[in-house]
């Protein structure tokens, strides 16, 4: 009965030892007598204790709370108003106890996402740089008529995230400073500005001097107009180039208005630090074919194993083209069926050395999404960004399970993203001296490709833009494809862009482009096809089928891949002049990036017919130089080869020259001519002489 009466102490001392807490870090004074025998129990009933009650008979910035003060408001934003200082000591085997908690304020009494990490607040303390955390929702105020009415968050520090608050805040004055917080309603999260500075002082009884007999904890807030909120926008670009591999470069950029004041005051913008998550998609197919579109379609991003057994798809795509080959098109195919198919399956078409093709399986087993084209050509029929990103929304709120950032099926996206890429979490500090580079690729074919049919070189050709450029009017002159082509931005965005330029000039700001990432766009041409199960052949005829079409060129779909960048962020903009930098914390909303889907780009997009001459040109003159390099060696041949053609030709007409010249031989034998022959009668006789009928092989040469 002792130990039950002692447990039954212990407990209402941690109870009272807890609300003591809440009510000195909110009222600035109190004195805490009792402790638990746990630290943990200490903050474990602090943390279950009921918001409401927390702020009765409390102090909110000088002033008694009073409900009257905090109404319900149909247009009203959520409000920080309190952060709670939980147990800080400077004694390393107290340290335990400590914690930072916040106090929201929700006029519109609205219902937060509460099992979430994408809940955040964005501060910094003592002299440490802005950085966002991950809110822990506790609870949220039940009394009648004010349910939801304020909600009680922790600030979920990691372990080495509290060690090194607790290092770098100086003990006598701990200093943190709010931006914002972040909170989820129905899965969009929005940022609410906070700008208020809490700096705490003294402690409470029993985390400061060993000595004190009373607490010294005081809280002073102040606000600060030191931030910036912005408005970003985003787009991308994908250069033109040749189809090789399916590679296309992407370049991944937001812009956004900031105030000139910022320039004038604190100087250049030197860094900018942004957060967001990263995932690969997997393959989004675009189909002219309704039938296939309406069954894959049906599967919402499931396996193609859950097709019905009636019909057997087969969709393969070529990421490679005929590089190797100067006779006949043999590519790699990945493909996706449901038929039973092993990976690794090889099929062979005809022969390799002549028209044939060679189609190793590699099996991937769903797609992300699918879009018909209404039957119009597929290398014509792009996704804007917001259609693809309300499909996988759709999909993923179809197929539940696992979920990435709470509202995208993992399914939907590979378990990998591209070399030198992070998965998942990313936060970035870009310099305004970093280049981000694209690239694109040209196909050429020399004289002997050519005149074979096959082969051919790549090269590839690479740029780079400023990760941080300033947009001027100079930018924006010219057609939007031309601005676009200088910006390295999308055709579709140019006009955004401008409307934003026209903002900031109205209202003294300047728009900045920020070039966060450069990855690999894949797109490839797809042959598909399908085969009722009692034809399907042991699926040898599906395989010929899409193999047959794709040597004819008839691609009746494509498929592509995309990073996508969920809730990325701007966290905060560095100026620096004369060497000081000025760190400016940003509100601004989370956004999820999902490009648009646009067709594989074409094969030897570049050679052009001016190339081709120009090919030409240098064909001929490498000829010329030969001969004359080779020229004592190929003057004998040449010789021989011109005397045959000479022949050749010059030999018709000696035939017909000699056949004139027997004609005219055989004449009658001429009369007796006596001395008083006139010239007239030698005419006559000649002009009536059967030259035909002479035998000229008798003349001697010396008859007259």
């Amino acid at each position: 009965m002792i130990k039950k009466r002692l447990k039954f102490k212990n407990i209402c001392y941690a109870v009272l030892s807890v609300v003591l807490c809440v009510i000195t870090v909110i009222c600035e004074k109190v004195n805490l007598s009792a402790f638990a025998d746990t630290a943990d129990g200490i903050r474990a009933a602090y943390e279950n204790t009921n918001v409401w009650d927390n702020l009765q008979n409390s102090t909110l910035g000088g002033n008694a709370f009073n409900i009257e003060d905090y109404p319900h408001k149909e247009n009203g934003k959520p409000q920080l108003i309190s952060l709670v200082e939980f147990c800080y000591s400077y004694y390393a085997d107290k340290q335990s106890d400590y914690g930072l908690y916040i106090y929201v304020y929700n006029p519109q009494d609205l219902a937060f996402d509460t099992d979430t990490e994408r809940n955040r607040i964005q501060l910094k303390y003592g002299k440490s740089a802005y950085d966002t955390y991950p809110l822990k929702f506790l609870n949220c105020s039940n009394a009648a008529g004010y349910e939801g009415r304020f909600y009680k968050f922790k600030i979920a520090f990691t372990n080495n995230q509290t060690r090194n608050i607790l290092n770098t805040v100086e003990a006598n004055n701990r200093v943190y400073e709010i931006s914002g917080i972040t909170l989820c309603i129905k899965g969009v999260a929005t940022e609410y500005t906070s700008a208020q500075k809490y700096t705490y002082t003294g402690y409470v009884k029993g985390y400061g001097s060993e000595l004190a007999e009373s607490d010294t904890l005081i809280c002073t807030v102040d606000g600060f107009d030191k931030y910036i909120e912005l408005d970003v926008k985003h787009t991308f670009y994908r250069p033109q180039g040749d189809y090789y591999n399916g590679e296309q470069s992407q370049l991944n950029t937001c812009y956004f208005r900031v105030p000139n004041k910022y320039f004038t005051d604190y100087g250049d913008l030197s860094k900018i630090v942004c957060e967001w998550f990263e995932y690969f998609t997997k393959p989004i197919l675009v189909t002219e074919d309704n039938y296939t579109y309406n069954k894959i379609n049906s599967l919402h991003g499931a396996d193609t194993e859950n097709l019905s057994d009636d019909m057997y798809f087969l969709f393969n795509v070529f990421w490679e083209n005929a590089k190797s080959s100067w006779f006949s098109k043999s590519g790699i195919s990945d493909w996706t069926s449901n038929y039973g198919y092993e990976v690794g399956d090889t099929f062979h078409w005809g022969f390799l050395w002549l028209n044939g093709t060679e189609v190793v399986h590699e099996n991937f087993d769903n797609f992300a999404a699918v879009f018909f084209t209404g039957g119009k050509p597929c290398e014509e029929y792009d996704i804007d960004g917001e259609v693809l990103k309300q499909k996988l929304l759709s999909n993923s709120s179809y197929l539940g399970g696992e979920m990435l950032n709470d509202r995208y099926s993992k399914y939907l996206f590979e378990d990998y993203v591209q070399n030198g890429y992070e998965y998942g979490y990313n936060r970035k500090e870009i310099n305004a001296d970093e280049m981000q580079e694209v690239f694109w690729n040209i196909t050429t074919k020399n004289l002997w490709q050519t005149i074979f049919s096959g082969g051919f070189d790549v090269e590839t050709i690479y740029d780079s833009k400023k990760a941080i450029e300033k947009v001027t009017s100079n930018d924006l002159t010219g057609s939007d494809s031309e601005i676009a082509g200088s910006l390295y931005i999308n055709e579709n965005d140019v006009s955004n862009l401008k409307a934003e330029c026209q903002k900031a000039e109205t209202n003294d700001e300047t728009v900045v482009l920020l070039r966060y990432s450069t990855t690999q766009y894949m797109c490839a041409p797809c042959t598909s096809t399908y085969s009722s199960n009692d034809k399907v052949d042991g699926g040898k005829t599906l395989v010929k089928t899409n193999c047959e079409n794709w040597g004819n060129n008839e691609f009746n779909a494509y498929v592509a891949q995309e990073t996508v960048y969920l809730d990325f962020d701007i966290i905060s903009l560095w100026f620096t002049t004369d060497g000081v930098e000025t760190e400016i914390p940003v509100v601004n909303n989370p956004t999820d990036i999902i490009s648009g889907v646009t067709p594989p780009l074409e094969e030897d997009y570049h050679n052009e017919k001016s190339r081709n001459i120009f090919l030409m040109i240098i064909a001929l003159i490498a000829v010329i130089l030969i001969f004359v390099l080779f020229y004592p060696i190929l003057s004998p041949i040449l010789g021989a080869i011109v005397k045959g053609l000479l022949w050749l030709i010059t030999a018709p007409f000696k035939a017909i020259g000699n056949s004139v010249k027997r004609r005219k031989l055989k004449q009658p034998k001429s009369p007796e001519l006596n001395g008083n022959v006139s010239p007239e009668e030698v005419d006559s006789y000649l002009d009536s002489f059967d030259w035909d009928s002479v035998d000229w092989s008798k003349l001697d040469g010396k008859s007259g």
